[in-house]
Order: structure tokens, then C-alpha cells, then sequence
């Protein structure tokens, strides 16, 4: 059975193990990278819906499980630095590597999703995750 993380007309396809797989690698990155009492409720509640709401064939609807905008900021990044922590085998299992671009494109895609639903209200914001850090770091470091 397939499920997907969707908002408005982008979506994000995966089936029941491999959703349930990102949504549990979004708890521990989010555990890994909250910064205030706000982002920990956010990490909680995701934790919550892994254990509560999500059942085979039951995606994210972005607009109706995660409409406050200061939450989908947070999942952006939280989504986007999973990407980047199975790229860096950081987390997953790694003795096997089959399983690993699809999910990187899961969890890249799906922070895209996130991101776009908070520039439909704030434009011009950019998520606070490695790569966009890193990014920020190489750009104003270049010289003319």
C-alpha cells in the first residue's frame, strides 16, 4: 500500500515501510536538532503521530496535520538534514545501500514540499538546515 506527503498539488510518494521509516528518521533528527521549548513540542507531536495517527496508507497532508507555519519551518529543515544524515551515514542502516537514494529523495523532496507551504505566507525564508548553512557559508565567502 502506498501513502504520500502532500501539499496543495506536490507530492511526495512512498509506501507504508518507507514512510514510516522517514517519519521515524524526522523524530530522531528533530530530537537531535531542537533549539527551544517550541521546536521540542513540535519533535513531540511528531512522535506522537508515528505512534498514534499514521496506519498503513495514511500520508502527511501538509495543510491540515501541520498548518502552523512556525512548525512546517521547523520540519523543513528537520526533513532537508535527514537527507543529508543518510548521505553522511549518520543514520539508517548501512550495511545495505539499496535503500538509501530513494529515501535521500524522500526526505529531500519532502522538505521541499514543507518549504514550499511556508513561502506561500513568507516568501523569501530559507530553512535552517545543514545544507542551506553550508551553502550560506560558501556563497559569502567567495570572493569577487
Amino acid at each position: 500500500m502506498a501513502c504520500q506527503i502532500s501539499y496543495k498539488d506536490r507530492e511526495v510518494l512512498a509506501n507504508n515501510m518507507q514512510f514510516s521509516s522517514l517519519v521515524d528518521f524526522a523524530i530522531e533528527v528533530a530530537n537531535l536538532t531542537v533549539r527551544d521549548e517550541s521546536e521540542q513540542l513540535f519533535a513531540d507531536r511528531m512522535a506522537r503521530m508515528q505512534e498514534n495517527e499514521f496506519w498503513p496508507g495514511r500520508g502527511i497532508q501538509i495543510e491540515e496535520d501541520f498548518p502552523d507555519v512556525e512548525e512546517q519551518k521547523f520540519l523543513s529543515g528537520v526533513f532537508l538534514d535527514v537527507a543529508r544524515a543518510i548521505f553522511d551515514r549518520r543514520i539508517g542502516n548501512h550495511e545495505h545501500s539499496f535503500w538509501q537514494s530513494q529515501c535521500i529523495s524522500q526526505a529531500y523532496g519532502t522538505g521541499q514540499i514543507f518549504l514550499y507551504a511556508v513561502r506561500q505566507t513568507e516568501r523569501n525564508w530559507s530553512p535552517d538546515s545543514t545544507d542551506y548553512r553550508e551553502f550560506g557559508s560558501v556563497v559569502n565567502n567567495r570572493r569577487p
